[in-house]
């Protein structure tokens, strides 16, 4: 029954209600009036999109209707221009694509979970949108396709500009740049891949071709691999180029919502974000690595890529296959060295997959339009053997872990003493079977000899730094933890003096906890102090401090660790060349106060935590408790890195070691599963 509103409640300017028994609440006297002209207005809008589809997609590529109505179907939609020129009449291929970009935008939507464009069975947020979140806002260009500037307005002024494509024969040497491995990141994209979108892009650019979403495709990867190459190529100074590929990056990320909302399938999607994550993890002051790379993750387990059947061994293409398998491992190096290095809980476990490895003859081999690369085949090898090592540190991480946790029937404790005797041999065979590096590319990583060296030696002090759960460490052990980081730091100060060091906060962090490794055994151990001459043990020192200073140029938040190894090495040496007894105890007891006062620098009490008393604290013991593995506070030292800082303002020049604790108010951290590694 419909009830008019009343005369009197108009004149006096308020609402006319009726009590509705069935909801029992008090309702507009006109509610029902007011759905009905909703609907005949709704079904009008219908019948003429039905009739006249063309005008109406014009209008929606136009931008919202004027009428503020908010009932209006258009009211939730956010205004976006097609991107190419208009046309007189659209086909109808142009009013699939536009209603898909109708559809893309509108507030409650309805997919299956597992489509990569939405999050969820019924949200607005689109992986687009997830992954522009992860990248840091001021370093971000106004998106071409959306005159909705709210969503992405810049906090600051960005110090890069878009930029244009670079003339064809430099656009070249940037691609030759890419596959040849100046890093160890495998390229997310195959050469002819890239060959194919650097014409589609290049034409595009020109005027030779329209613009669409192919192509649109085709030129984010192009600025993406432009981006990713320049971060290897140094100036004659030493330094590398941020201006030109933040400006790479700002001109890709112009295409990055349009590429991710109509990628054609899972696997070009999870391409997209993995080339994202290869340029901030070689710039991390452009996005949060942790936030993308778990992206990438969730993807991957998505679509199945973590776990190979039998019958997709069989029946896949083989093409299909080691494409599949190639983005998986991909993926599974890049949470594992965001894992490893900092501590963090893996984003899966190695039980939850079954992944065989890539064959490297099959990526080598020729196909229509195909060129065989000579170097394919030893790099394919080359990472093979990094993901095998990944998967070793992973096990020597859980094993580590696994000493503290409660004993459980279904989780029993691993013996640790018959452990040590197993994963010892295996990590020696990993080493000895590096494919030989002569065979490498002279500008690839895995010519270098130091290369090898390096990671090789820093997963052994990741197996024999001390750590809580082993309450006495035997002699043997500490000799094996000193050689492991002497060697680590001579192998950086290598790379670095030749410009190859890969990851600079990764090769930062492995640093600083070799000098530390250094120290702790020299101060714990008399055998170690007499085994090794004093001008050896400095020299060592002075190796590690000067290589921090150098990565503190290119990378301020080497900073803070420059400035406090410089501390207590300095104490060390000291230590070292003092003859008197009792001047040794004074130093030895300034040692340990020093140590104190760092140690509350280095881990500042967070919010609802007990701060460490001076009890607590015990001198060098405390740097056991710095390099064990179950100190959370001190694997996030470097987190500014790998995720920008939550204030947007923290000066990074100014980088204090004391203010590079995790804040535990963060959106999105599991505070409880931190703590407990």
């Amino acid at each position: 029954m419909r009830y008019p509103n009343c005369s009197n409640c108009e004149n006096a300017l308020v609402p006319c209600l009726t009590y509705h028994s069935g909801k029992q609440a008090e309702i507009p006297r006109n509610y029902v009036s007011n759905l009905e002209a909703q609907v005949e207005k709704l079904a009008k809008e219908l019948q003429e999109l039905r009739t006249h589809p063309q005008t109406h997609a014009q209008r929606v590529s136009q931008g919202p209707p004027s009428s503020t109505d908010p009932t209006s179907p258009a009211a939730g939609l956010t205004p976006f221009s097609s991107g190419r020129p208009e046309a007189p009449d659209e086909n109808p291929a142009e009013s699939s694509y536009i209603q898909d970009v109708v559809k893309s935008v509108t507030t409650v939507v309805n997919e299956p979970s597992r489509q990569p464009r939405f999050l969820g069975q019924s949200s607005a947020i689109t992986l687009a949108r997830l992954v522009m979140a992860a990248i840091r806002t001021d370093k971000l260009p106004s998106s071409p396709l959306s005159s909705d500037q709210s969503s992405y307005e810049p906090v600051a002024p960005a110090l890069a500009v878009e930029t244009s494509l670079p003339p064809r024969n430099a656009a070249n040497q940037l691609v030759d740049v890419y596959f040849q491995y100046r890093t160890p990141h495998m390229p997310i994209i195959g050469r002819p891949q890239v060959e194919e979108a650097l014409e589609s892009a290049y034409r595009s650019m020109g005027g030779q071709q329209p613009l669409d979403r192919f192509v649109e495709k085709d030129i984010f990867t192009t600025y993406m691999v432009f981006a990713i190459a320049l971060c290897d190529i140094t100036d004659p100074s030493g330094r590398g180029r941020p201006v030109q590929n933040e400006s790479c990056f700002r001109s890709a990320l112009g295409w990055i919502e349009r590429v991710l909302t109509y990628s054609k399938s899972d696997l070009e999607t999870l391409r997209t974000i993995l080339l994202i994550v290869q340029f901030v993890t070689l710039c991390p002051s452009s996005g949060s690595l942790w936030h993308l790379t778990g992206t990438a993750l969730r993807l991957c387990i998505d679509i199945g890529l973590h776990w190979e059947t039998e019958e997709q061994t069989l029946r896949m293409d083989p093409d299909l296959l080691h494409e599949r398998r190639r983005l998986w491992y991909i993926t599974y190096q890049f949470d594992r060295v965001l894992s490893i290095t900092l501590g963090r809980p893996f984003g899966i476990t190695d039980e939850s997959m079954r992944v065989p490895l890539p064959n490297p003859w099959t990526s080598s081999r020729r196909g229509p339009g195909r060129e065989l690369h000579e170097f394919d085949i030893h790099n394919q090898r080359c990472h093979n053997h990094l993901f095998t090592l990944s998967k070793l540190e992973s096990e020597v991480k859980h094993v580590l872990n696994s000493q503290s946790w409660a004993l459980k029937i279904a989780n029993p404790k691993v013996n640790y003493s018959a452990w040590i005797q197993d994963i010892q041999p295996r990590l020696q065979e990993w080493y000895s079977t590096v494919p030989q590096i002569k065979e490498a590319h002279p500008s690839s990583i895995f010519a270098s000899q130091a290369y090898w060296d390096g990671i090789y030696n820093n997963a052994i002090l990741l197996l024999y730094r001390p750590h809580s759960s082993v309450l006495h460490t035997s002699q043997e052990a500490l000799l094996i933890f000193f050689e492991a980081s002497c060697k680590v730091i001579s192998s950086l100060k290598t790379l670095q003096r030749e410009g190859k060091v890969e990851v600079l906060w990764k090769g930062v962090h492995h640093l600083f906890m070799a000098g530390l490794g250094v120290i702790y055994c020299l101060w714990h151990s008399k055998e170690i102090r007499d085994r090794n001459p004093i001008r050896i043990s400095i020299s060592t020192l002075q190796s590690c401090a000067s290589t921090l200073s150098a990565m503190s140029e290119t990378f301020p938040g080497a900073s803070g660790c420059r400035d406090v190894f410089d501390t207590l090495s300095s104490a060390t040496v000291d230590w070292l060349v003092t003859i008197d007894a009792e001047e040794e105890r004074q130093n030895r007891y300034d040692f340990e106060k020093q140590m104190q006062d760092l140690l509350q620098n280095l881990q500042p009490p967070q919010p609802g935590m007990v701060a460490a008393t001076e009890d607590s604290v015990a001198g060098v013991d405390d740097m056991m408790t710095i390099l064990s593995r179950d100190n959370f506070a001190f694997s996030e030292m470097l987190n500014s890195a790998a995720q920008w800082p939550v204030d947007q303002e923290i000066d990074l020049q100014n980088f204090n070691f004391g203010d590079v604790g995790m804040d535990m108010t963060e959106p999105g951290v599991n505070t409880a599963s931190y703590m407990a590694q």
